[in-house]
């Protein structure tokens, strides 16, 4: 039997269902009320917003998840590949943070284990999953430090932002959220 693709990619790319649609936000909410009910997280600066299909509004259908950034901004990790030979942190000022990655995601980790309860979540190499339920879809949940790209010099710096983290197996990644949405950084 033989499939009708263009049926098939049709029913794909249609926007999720308005339930499907609901349960998303439902997610983003419950993740929101997570992060600010923490004790832990509530004296620091953090943004939480979506990213991924659905902050882009390219999810599909029946198959729907929210990708949810935990962003810290009190700290950053900085890059000065584009910046004048020699910058650095010390000469711009900039003195190493005391709280570090591993703990705000072991934090933000707390904060949605406490909240959904320890079996709808699970800790993976990139991000925290929260099981989806018959109120909400599954969620990534991905603990972030900001990331500044530097360019021009001391007297003329400037930096881009964007947010890194670092998987559990070490690996360093770095996204452009900004960028890749038309939306920006949704509040």
């Amino acid at each position: 039997m033989s499939r009708d693709w263009d049926i098939t990619f049709g029913y794909w790319g249609a926007p999720p269902s308005n339930t499907e649609q609901e349960k998303c936000g439902n997610a983003e909410r419950a993740i929101r009320k997570a992060i600010a009910g923490s004790a832990s997280l509530a004296s620091k600066d953090i943004r939480v917003f979506v990213q991924g299909s659905y902050a882009n509004g390219t999810n599909v259908r029946q198959d729907s998840d929210v990708d949810v950034c935990v962003l810290y901004t009190e700290a950053f990790f900085s890059d000065y590949e584009l910046a004048e030979s020699g910058m650095s942190d010390a000469k711009l000022g900039y003195t190493d943070a005391t709280y570090d990655y591993s703990t705000f995601k072991t934090d933000v980790l707390n904060a949605l284990t406490t909240y959904f309860d320890r079996e709808h979540v699970a800790r993976g190499n990139k991000a925290i999953d929260i099981r989806e339920n018959t109120y909400r879809v599954d969620a990534d949940v991905v603990p972030c430090f900001e990331h500044r790209l530097f360019e021009g010099g001391l007297l003329n710096s400037t930096f881009r932002e964007g947010t890194q983290l670092f998987a559990d197996d070490g690996a360093k990644i770095v996204n452009w959220p900004k960028q890749n949405y038309d939306n920006g950084v949704a509040e």
